[in-house]
């Protein structure tokens, strides 16, 4: 049977990503042109996706987000502000949680149930978040990098979608949790590759991000996979920052939406919230 693999978006301004923030003056935002980017991709494709929103984005932007959701995407929260976990307390993250919750609410007419840290920053080091997510209400995360990068993840997390124990969450094991994880794409059981999206999808070929997404189809396991609407926007790319993040952030930006068109060519994909839904209810997408 085909598994339904999950496509999300974290829908944030350009200049906001962690390389950026503190390099760009005076950025023009491109934000509306590059979700109508991502949209009319999706629409020819005829697949529904999860969009993790910045609260700052939805107050500024309400009929964008009541668009996208009125095309019958997901809309799930994406912080308040972009700020990782790693800079908050859990006081500080419960405020941001709500002011997004409260953001979206007011820009679709409903809440969301799914989240996302911004810079995969749900790790050992903050896992007081899992304890704050189940007290505001929320049903899923999708925060966990399952391989350790130079600027998140965690090794040895579960590579497939499972319940959070808060007293262990980066095992697989039978807990009293709530919140459903859906951990990011990684594939091969001893060097794991992320294949998830982002600069990884910008980067490898599409024959390796398919290959990685069919491994783990093989198993019966759904690819949880991410961009960023930006990222198919080449008027984001600017030469006023250093060629190192200039590098990391716009690399391979010309060509990633005929990556995500091969993809959606030869996958099954759907919303976060409809594969949390049919795995915890035990059916298929």
């Amino acid at each position: 049977m085909r598994v339904s693999n999950v496509l999300s978006f974290d829908l944030e301004h350009w200049y906001s990503a962690t390389l950026l923030r503190d390099s760009v003056t005076g950025p023009v935002a491109h934000i509306e042109k590059s979700v109508d980017i991502v949209l009319d991709l999706l629409a020819e494709h005829g697949v529904t996706a999860t969009f993790f929103v910045v609260g700052e984005v939805a107050r500024r932007y309400p009929e964008l987000i009541d668009r996208i959701a009125g095309a019958g995407h997901e809309i799930g929260s994406h912080g308040d502000t972009h700020r990782p976990l790693f800079d908050l307390s859990p006081k500080q993250f419960a405020v941001e949680l709500d002011r997004s919750t409260q953001a979206i609410r007011d820009a679709i007419g409903a809440r969301p149930v799914g989240f996302r840290a911004p810079n995969f920053s749900v790790t050992p080091k903050t896992r007081w978040a899992i304890e704050v997510l189940e007290d505001a209400g929320y049903r899923y995360d999708s925060s966990v990098f399952p391989v350790r990068t130079p600027m998140y993840g965690v090794s040895g997390a579960p590579i497939r979608p499972y319940t959070l124990d808060p007293n262990a969450p980066f095992e697989e094991r039978n807990g009293n949790g709530t919140l459903t994880e859906l951990p990011l794409a990684v594939f091969h059981p001893r060097l794991k590759l992320p294949v998830a999206g982002g600069f990884y999808a910008r980067l490898l070929p599409t024959w390796l991000l398919k290959r990685g997404i069919r491994t783990l189809n093989a198993r019966g396991l759904p690819a949880t996979i991410y961009f960023h609407p930006w990222e198919f926007n080449p008027a984001v790319k600017t030469s006023t920052v250093p060629a190192h993040e200039r590098c990391i952030s716009f690399y391979g930006i010309d060509r990633l939406q005929t990556k995500l068109d091969a993809l959606l060519d030869a996958f099954a994909f759907t919303t976060a919230e409809t594969v949390v839904r049919t795995s915890t209810d035990g059916g298929e997408p």
